[in-house]
């Protein structure tokens, strides 16, 4: 081999400059550092392509059946309930029950229709938009697996690939076409998933205690709240935000963040 002669050895590949700050690199994590995550008009126009069909495939032919299917006859009778203020009891939480007595409301339901399973439903009972208005919690499900994976730094194809799973769901398109719990439970977990996601985001990355911390802090509470109040599952929901919680609390204290900061954190 030959030997590198002095003026070779002394060639070096240029150092950066010690004077550019480290900042100035800036993160990809940085690009998303607005919440929630809609500033760009290519994420507009998927939200939008998104709901347009899961409005497609939760109300095409919604109306079809014209009779009592399945929890219907419960939970029908039971919104028929809260409209005649006829007391009853029953192991669930009153919270969706009251929005099934809400879509009947609006229906014009009176309350006489008792909901028998596999009777037909009667002319003065509007079974359709029922359907329709508790079908919209199950509708709101695929765009918001869209905007919770963009908060979870996904990329735009794949965040759409999560919402298409949500979006062509067997069992999440038939639930969501019948008047039964399962939407707003659904729906109000996925609220409290995309919520906790970006407080967390606005946590690491932006001001604390700000007004988008405290936005986002109390909508997981309000989603925490009304999952917890549709069905006692949602308990599952209240563990999930919990341990998050726990892990952000312990990890500031790790960071050996000031007591009073630390106190400030744990009162909210």
């Amino acid at each position: 081999m030959m030997r590198r002669t002095k003026a070779e050895k002394s060639e070096r590949l240029p150092l950066p400059s010690t004077s550019k700050s480290f900042a100035a690199y800036s993160s990809p994590l940085k690009s998303r550092d607005h919440v929630p995550n809609l500033w760009d008009h290519r994420d507009r126009l998927i939200v939008l392509a998104l709901t347009l069909l899961s409005l497609f495939t939760r109300l095409y032919r919604i109306g079809r059946a014209k009779k009592t299917v399945w929890d219907e006859s419960h939970f029908g009778k039971f919104g028929a309930l809260y409209v005649n203020r006829t007391f009853y009891h029953d192991v669930h939480p009153p919270a969706a029950k009251l929005l099934v007595a809400l879509a009947e409301v609006v229906a014009g339901h009176n309350g006489t229709f008792n909901f028998k399973s596999g009777s037909a439903y009667p002319d003065y009972v509007n079974y359709t938009l029922m359907r329709v208005q508790m079908s919209l919690y199950g509708v709101a499900l695929v765009p918001l697996a869209y905007l919770t994976c963009l908060q979870l730094n996904m990329s735009r194809s794949m965040a759409a690939l999560a919402a298409c799973f949500v979006l062509f769901d067997n069992a999440l398109c038939v639930m969501s076409r019948f008047i039964l719990l399962d939407e707003p439970l659904l729906f109000f977990t996925a609220m409290t998933l995309w919520s906790a996601v970006c407080f967390q985001r606005v946590s690491k990355y932006g001001r604390q205690f700000s007004y988008k911390w405290w936005l986002w802090l109390l909508m997981t509470g309000f989603s925490l709240g009304c999952v917890m109040s549709s069905k006692w599952i949602g308990l599952f929901s209240v563990i999930m935000v919990g341990i998050a919680t726990i892990d952000d609390l312990f990890r500031k204290f790790c960071d050996r963040m000031s007591w009073d900061d630390l106190g400030q954190h744990w009162n909210a």
